[in-house]
């Protein structure tokens, strides 16, 4: 029972000791950090004081003074929490404060000299508790945005204050402290310390910075755990004895040693010390980098444009060097199993490619195996953290670089970048590098990708330009084509005509300007531009169309029109197109069919109609193939660029070209230009 009494009050100081020595390695030197000093040590000592009154080395009167001003330090400390920006002057002004204080020092002095009894200085402590408690009601209202950081503050004070107000309520009224409630504030305040250890971390106001290595953390944890299995042990032990049996010796030595022989098995466990160190290093420590800093940085360095010396490929190494603040480096891109240098930052390697090369040989089938990055430094002296990786260790010395980032496109290996430090202050890549560069291997790789697919699309679009405008050509061969077959077939008829020799001259000439034409526009590699308009007597020149180009073939189109319609268009490309429309009309038409070409001026254009009785399309092909290049009816006969190229004609030219079709009955095309 005597263990009982004064443990909770040994473990009590403890936990206040340790609570002052954080708050005194502290830099700040704000009021509030001042006065959670104080209040640390009023902690320390009232829990001191009472063990040593409980380990009857002072008389039960000295704890007066402790209990008054652990108290008073507690409302002091509520009250700078509620006015942080408060000066100590300003704070022994306030009404609040003042109060606290002299209740603090009058209360244990008048009990000590006899001038109250013991009720009143209950009294005097219950007054100290309710003003603590109202201050801590007001600051939970009031904190708001701070109010996360304090939470685990007001729980633990809540808690005490409630305890505290119930013993001394009860101490009022009965003359008598509750020996069991008394001795329990002991335990009580071992269990709540550490939750003002955890707002102290958490607040901004109560922030206090301390600097642990990550190694001392790991090696206490790992034997503060042998310590806990230790007890542990210890107590299956003792069970073990309690048991009387003549084999309880025996077998307490062999559980003995078979416990030491599992500690030193954990012991000597690496993947075990790893998983702890990881653990550790996750969920007590600060990241090495402000993530959120470094990755708008790196976005932004992305997103910049490229200047006329610079490309995509040197960019990206340049962020892969940002991103760990190295200063040299090398980007290998993978063609056919073989790394091909794309960029390179200050690495002079000119006498060590050889050294170099022979490494990336041996890292890259481990690479493409485990997706791993690989640390040259830490294979040196850890060369088990990387089975089946085997690298002469005077290659590692002779390197221009120490670390191999592996980029992967699709599960397939794109290419590697090396990277160094010439002030020789590496990195260690432990489990927070390592996943730090892979989300920036993803972004800058993503960035290649899509440059190099943007460089590709648009060699494409040059190709396909380019068989676009062959496409125009070859259909505009097909044109000339036509006419020297018409010339051909009535050769033999009128080849005596003076006519028909004069025509046949004529239409050769503008086969030999339209071939010229057609040859510019494949040398330049770029479609025709800059149209000549001309203005023309629309009904004769259509009239000229059908006799010269269109009587090959049957039904013989029929000009509607008489009256002469003037318009100021591309003579030569209007031709072509209406050339194009009739000839299609007089395909799709049986030859008892009919043909008929109408000429229309509206106000402000002018409409070229041209109708068939011919089979007619579907309101499904209209919608989707007719205007679509490369889509045709006519099998390998035709190029389907006809229609595509009048309705792009009209556009260009500010009119239209509108359809009506209906199957088996026939289409109309009305194509309408402005004037």
């Amino acid at each position: 029972m005597e263990i009982i009494n004064w443990l909770g009050y040994a473990t009590a100081a403890l936990a206040y000791l340790a609570l002052l020595l954080l708050t005194l390695v502290s830099k700040q030197k704000t009021l509030t950090h001042q006065i959670f000093i104080a209040f640390s040590i009023c902690g320390f000592a009232w829990s001191f004081v009472h063990l040593l009154e409980s380990l009857n080395y002072l008389h039960s009167t000295s704890t007066t003074w402790v209990e008054s001003f652990r108290l008073g330090s507690t409302g002091l400390l509520l009250l700078s929490l509620l006015n942080n920006q408060w000066s100590k002057t300003t704070l022994l002004k306030a009404r609040y404060s003042q109060i606290i204080l002299l209740v603090t020092l009058f209360t244990p002095a008048l009990a000590q000299i006899g001038l109250i009894g013991s009720a009143w200085f209950y009294i005097g402590y219950l007054s100290l508790t309710v003003i603590s408690l109202v201050l801590l009601e007001i600051l939970y209202r009031k904190a708001q945005d701070e109010l996360w950081g304090l939470k685990p503050l007001i729980l633990a004070l809540g808690t005490i204050l409630i305890f505290d107000f119930i013993v001394f309520a009860n101490a009022s009224l009965v003359l008598q402290i509750n020996e069991d409630m008394w001795l329990a504030r002991g335990y009580l305040h071992t269990v709540l310390v550490p939750l003002l250890l955890w707002s102290i971390k958490r607040s901004k106001n109560l922030g206090i910075k301390v600097y642990v290595s990550r190694e001392m953390v790991f090696q206490s944890s790992l034997l503060f755990a042998a310590g806990i299995y230790l007890t542990l042990m210890a107590l299956a032990g003792y069970y073990i004895k309690s048991i009387e049996s003549q084999w309880t010796g025996m077998v307490q030595s062999i559980f003995v040693a078979l416990a030491f022989t599992l500690l030193f098995a954990l012991f000597i466990s690496e993947s075990l010390k790893k998983n702890v160190k990881v653990f550790l290093e996750k969920h007590f420590f600060a990241n090495q980098f402000d993530y959120r800093v470094q990755w708008l940085n790196l976005t932004n360095l992305l997103n910049a444009p490229l200047n006329s010396e610079d490309d995509y490929y040197n960019r990206a190494l340049t962020v892969f060097l940002f991103s760990i603040e190295y200063d040299e480096g090398i980007l290998f891109k993978n063609k056919n199993n073989k790394l091909e240098q794309v960029a390179q930052k200050s690495i002079n390697n000119s006498k060590q490619d050889s050294v170099d090369m022979a490494i990336l040989e041996q890292v890259l089938p481990y690479i493409k195996q485990t997706n791993w990055i690989v640390d040259l430094q830490d294979y040196q002296s850890n060369s088990q953290n990387y089975p089946g990786l085997s690298i002469p260790y005077n290659n590692i010395d002779k390197s221009s670089f120490h670390v191999v980032v592996p980029i992967f496109h699709q599960e397939q290996l794109w290419g590697v970048v090396c990277l160094n430090n010439s002030s020789n202050e590496s990195i260690n890549f432990n489990w927070e590098i390592r996943d730090y560069m892979s989300v920036v291997t993803t972004q800058v790789g993503h960035y290649l990708f899509q440059h190099e697919a943007n460089k590709q699309i648009t060699e494409n679009a040059q190709f396909a330009a380019f068989s676009r405008m062959s496409a125009f050509v070859i259909h505009d061969l097909k044109n000339v084509l036509a006419q020297v077959d018409m010339i051909l077939a009535n050769a033999e008829k009128h080849k005596h005509n003076p006519e028909f020799i004069d025509d046949t001259f004529e239409t050769l000439g503008y086969s030999k300007k339209r071939m010229e034409k057609m040859l510019a526009q494949l040398m330049n590699k770029t479609p025709e531009e800059n149209n000549t308009l001309s203005t023309i007597n629309l009904t004769d020149e259509v009239s000229n169309l059908i006799k010269q180009r269109c009587q090959n073939i049957l039904p013989s189109p029929n000009l509607l029109t008489e009256n002469p319609i003037q318009a100021k268009v591309d003579i030569e490309k209007l031709t072509n197109v209406l050339y194009h429309l009739i000839d299609n009309a007089q395909q799709a038409t049986k030859d008892d069919g009919s043909v008929n070409i109408e000429i229309k001026e509206l106000a402000s254009s002018i409409q070229i109609i041209i109708s068939d009785t011919g089979h007619g399309m579907s309101e499904d092909f209209i919608k989707n193939k007719l205007f679509k290049p490369f889509e045709t009816t006519k099998g390998n006969a035709g190029m389907g660029i006809g229609a595509y190229d009048a309705k792009l004609f009209a556009e260009q030219a500010g009119g239209s070209l509108k359809v009506n079709s209906t199957e088996h009955l026939g289409t109309e095309f009305i194509l309408e230009l402005p004037k």
